[in-house]
């Protein structure tokens, strides 16, 4: 007779070597501010606050036990141990950065991934994009409406075109087509039998401002010592196309980007009685440097440069007097 044992085998499974990892989100904050000795830049490029990325040293600091920089009264230095660690953050960083960029952009086999404000979109990307797919038919387009900072991997971005001037973030290579030139725009009939208008002149009128473009207003009338101008009675809307709808349909005096109103001078719908101030911003073509030499992303980024030069050039020839032309044919106009 044999007796049955009930033999439990115990399994063992050695346990995973953990890793001695510093919290990886406090590594971009030391790289910046280390490399550009400076909290607060460091806070700009994350956009974080200053105290923020003064929190994110300390908790690294104190995870590793040792200081990384001298707080001086108004300066930070590193030690030796941040000059130790600078390089290999720095390379980590590099090395995750390129790994993430090739597997968000390795299943769009076809797809160029653009994102820019929706305006700027509708107005000016879209009505030319037709061009762009008969030079490139093999190259699908998708546009994607955003205004947020930019992080090409993980919202899975090819190209940011924004609206801004150096310097841009470190990762980042900018291509400027488009200078930036601002104006007061506003339906014809608004301002009918007035050839000219004065800055002074505004008062009269009732002001229009995107709320995503806060400071439009002012930083015009600075650019024009338009010392006169009473901002505060500016009537807000939601979205710059919203505003751009307003004007056109006189309610009021808008300010804009040369750009986003180019077809509606064109047609008349809109008139710039005091014309454009440069702001020296310019339209830029953004993609991650890890991504240079990558064959869509430059077919776009010579296609828009070339578009926009030529741009330029009709937009010179167009510009003789539109104001006063289109004025000229509402005081001609018959009155029922």
């Amino acid at each position: 007779m044999f007796r049955q044992y009930n033999m439990r085998i115990r399994h063992t499974m050695a346990e995973p070597m953990r890793r001695r990892l510093p919290p990886l989100k406090t590594l971009p904050a030391f790289e910046i501010a280390a490399d550009r000795l400076s909290f607060s830049e460091a806070a700009g490029e994350l956009h974080l606050t200053h105290g923020a990325v003064s929190r994110q040293i300390k908790t690294l600091e104190t995870q590793l036990g040792v200081p990384l920089f001298r707080r001086r009264n108004r300066r930070i230095e590193l030690t030796e141990a941040g000059l130790a660690l600078l390089p290999c953050v720095r390379q980590a960083l590099q090395l995750l950065e390129a790994c993430t960029v090739q597997v968000a952009t390795s299943p769009r086999q076809g797809a160029l991934v653009v994102s820019c404000v929706a305006t700027f979109m509708m107005r000016w990307l879209i009505p030319r994009l037709y061009d762009f797919n008969a030079l490139h038919r093999n190259i699908e387009v998708r546009l994607s409406a955003m205004d947020a900072p930019i992080d090409f991997a993980r919202n899975g971005i090819d190209i940011a075109i924004r609206r801004g001037k150096p310097p841009w973030p470190r990762n980042v290579v900018a291509s400027p087509f488009l200078a930036d030139r601002v104006g007061p725009v506003c339906a014809p009939a608004l301002v009918k039998g007035r050839k000219r208008l004065r800055v002074s002149d505004l008062r009269h009128y009732k002001l229009l401002h995107a709320e995503t473009s806060l400071q439009a207003w002012s930083d015009w009338a600075r650019h024009v010592d338009g010392a006169g101008v009473d901002i505060k009675k500016s009537q807000g809307f939601e979205h710059t196309y919203f505003m751009l709808e307003a004007a056109a349909s006189g309610l009021g005096i808008g300010i804009a980007s040369h750009p986003l109103v180019e077809h509606d001078l064109q047609s008349g719908r809109l008139v710039a009685p005091f014309g454009f101030t440069p702001t020296g911003k310019s339209y830029c073509v953004l993609h991650a440097k890890q991504a240079a030499g990558n064959a869509k992303i430059e077919a776009f980024r010579a296609w828009i440069v070339s578009v926009a030069q030529r741009s330029r050039l009709d937009v010179s020839r167009r510009e003789l007097r539109p104001f006063e032309k289109t004025l000229n044919a509402y005081v001609r106009a018959p009155v029922s």
